[in-house]
């Protein structure tokens, strides 16, 4: 019987087969590629990445993280100008580590809520990656309510591939909001997600704090 043009593909094919290689078009058997997502590092509180510690820890020589960085939101205001407070920014950025050793990471506080009558919102705080190398990555916070009948800003970020402002701070309930979560709807409740606005309070109740900011990062190898 005729061999097909499979059989005879399968038996031209050269190198040795195993576990942990595949068989290519031309007929030779190859190692897959050796990159790929080998680790991820969550910080709710600043700190410093160490490239040596974690490669030590996954047993990879690190090459790129992908960053994630979320502002702290603001909190609403306590006035009869109520309001809920902006979400922080967010920025995205694929970062070469090749010759970076460690990071500073930043984690911004979410705006303190104020006491019934307290008057405008607090910012919540910047949060960033900041290497010696690569440009900083950052997302700054949210502006908390202001003491009357004007928004609060979102929070900016710069530095990104991806640069996310935040959402405002409006006039009456609700609360800015991003990708990590809602601002706080109901009335003195804090922010619902990492970087989200307080809620609302009144001159005869409080206001809801922001959401705190975080830093994820994605290590390859």
């Amino acid at each position: 019987m005729a061999l097909t043009k499979v059989d005879k593909t399968l038996l031209e094919t050269t190198g040795t087969a195993s576990a942990t290689t595949f068989l290519r078009g031309d007929g030779s058997w190859t190692a897959p590629a050796s990159g790929g997502l080998a680790g991820v590092q969550v910080y709710t509180a600043g700190g410093t990445w160490t490239k040596a510690t974690r490669e030590s820890a996954l047993g990879v020589t690190i090459t790129k993280v992908i960053v994630e960085v979320q502002g702290a939101g603001g909190s609403g205001s306590a006035s009869v100008n109520y309001g809920g407070g902006a979400a922080g920014g967010f920025a995205k950025k694929l970062v070469d580590v090749s010759s970076v050793t460690a990071s500073t990471i930043t984690v911004g506080a979410g705006g303190v809520g104020l006491g019934a009558g307290g008057g405008a919102g607090n910012a919540g705080g910047l949060s960033s990656w900041a290497d010696s190398v690569n440009t900083d990555v950052v997302g700054n916070g949210g502006a908390g309510k202001p003491d009357s009948g004007s928004t609060g800003a979102g929070g900016t970020a710069t530095g990104g591939d991806i640069n996310i402002t935040g959402g405002l701070g409006p006039t009456g309930h609700g609360a800015g909001s991003n990708i990590y979560g809602n601002g706080s709807i109901p009335q003195t409740n804090d922010g619902q997600g990492y970087g989200s606005g307080g809620g609302n309070g009144y001159s005869s109740y409080a206001s809801g704090a922001g959401g705190s900011g975080i830093v994820i990062v994605q290590e390859y190898k």
